[in-house]
């Protein structure tokens, strides 16, 4: 890993030097976002924890012909809940090298469908991805680079040997099944009142093949400005896929067969979006992950809207519920509930600060949040 991130500076610093038309994002976040307080009603107890204070940076560099990011994170925490310890990750990266126009080559990098997002969790489901954490590559065959159509080899770049971090190409049997060579395919066609996403992953493991299909629609075809409304749909061939397991701190939603939606609406002092996720047709075979994850849940909704108290302070409330089709009698789990309430300072165009109180509950169970945050960030 840190070949990685000291090639990536490496290419930051040739990038600038070497191309006229260059871009950079830079941000260094000191924050905190961990539960402090848990209530077990099975327990009858109530636990807290030490939060962890985390210091991450990100830096991404554009140019006419190679594209790198960084992002990794330090985190102080008491990992044996008595011992404080300084621990590192590298949260995500990538390298996009163009070596003509049309044609991009790039490792671990992620091409999500626009459709594919959730503004309120802020992420992208992964069944919108036409890239991989592996190599892929993208072919651009439109003037108007408007078609993007890519390949892609999913791997780990760990350095590991196990199954899990290795495509094999002439296969190899694990547990008494074999590894079938993966790839994956995608394409992504987006006008200005229009975006459409096909992926397919793992095509040849019929085991594992999963489809995503995604549509996003900015100004409603022009009829407004500040609406944009985003939907999907995924299909696995696995017994099951993850969605997100953390949409609460009680759980996540898996799903065979999933629908997904959002909408967002702007004003000038007053911004709305919401989202959903439904797993068609109930998920009674699926409630821990490897993990030991509750990712049950059927369906997922999530509701926030912010608004300018003054020209630099913003507030945003929000509100998530999560439900299961199947029974907690049957092994199901309660319906989950979460709120916030967050304010946002720009102190100035470089420097953000924040502070957020979260509260989700499920049946007697509770957990509190109160994120901090101060953030530097510029973009040159």
């Amino acid at each position: 890993m840190k070949k990685i991130i000291a090639s990536l500076v490496a290419i930051a610093i040739a990038s600038s030097v070497a191309f006229a038309e260059v871009k950079f994002s830079f941000y260094n976040k000191l924050y905190e976002d961990g539960t402090i307080a848990y209530h077990s009603d099975a327990a009858d107890d109530t636990y807290t924890d030490f939060p962890a204070i985390k210091e991450r940076m990100y830096f991404e560099v554009l140019t006419d012909r190679v594209d790198a990011m960084v992002k990794a994170t330090v985190a102080l925490d008491d990992y044996d809940y008595k011992h404080f310890g300084l621990q590192g990750s590298l949260d995500d990266w990538y390298i996009e090298f163009r070596p003509i126009e049309i044609l991009t080559l790039g490792m671990h990098t992620g091409i999500f469908s626009d459709g594919s997002y959730l503004p309120i969790y802020d992420d992208n489901l992964y069944a919108g991805n036409i890239g991989s954490d592996g190599f892929t590559v993208t072919l651009r065959p439109a003037k108007d680079q408007d078609l993007r159509i890519s390949l892609t080899a999913p791997f780990s770049f760990d350095g590991s040997d196990d199954a899990a971090d290795v495509n094999w190409l002439n296969g190899k049997e694990e547990d008494g099944e074999d590894e079938e060579f993966n790839i994956g395919i995608g394409a992504i066609y987006g006008q200005d009142l229009f975006q459409i996403g096909l992926s397919l992953q793992d095509v040849i493991d019929s085991d594992e093949r999963q489809f995503g299909a995604y549509v996003n629609l900015p100004t409603l075809f022009g009829l407004s400005e500040s609406l944009t409304l985003g939907a999907g749909f995924a299909h696995t061939w696995a017994d099951y896929a993850t969605a997100f397991k953390d949409l609460t701190y009680f759980g996540g939603l898996g799903y065979e067969n999933l629908l997904s939606a959002y909408a967002t609406f702007d004003l000038d002092k007053v911004s709305f979006a919401a989202e959903l996720l439904y797993n068609l047709g109930g998920n009674d075979d699926v409630f821990l992950d490897d993990d030991g994850v509750f990712i049950g849940y059927d369906f997922y909704s999530a509701l926030s809207v912010s608004f300018g108290l003054a020209d630099a302070l913003t507030a945003t409330a929000k509100g998530k519920i999560l439900t299961d089709s199947t029974s907690s009698s049957k092994g199901g789990q309660e319906t989950a509930f979460a709120a916030a309430f967050a304010l946002d300072y720009d102190i100035n165009d470089n420097n953000t600060v924040g502070v957020e109180f979260d509260f989700d509950t499920c049946d007697s169970d509770w957990a509190i949040a109160v994120p901090l945050y101060w953030k530097y960030h510029f973009d040159k």
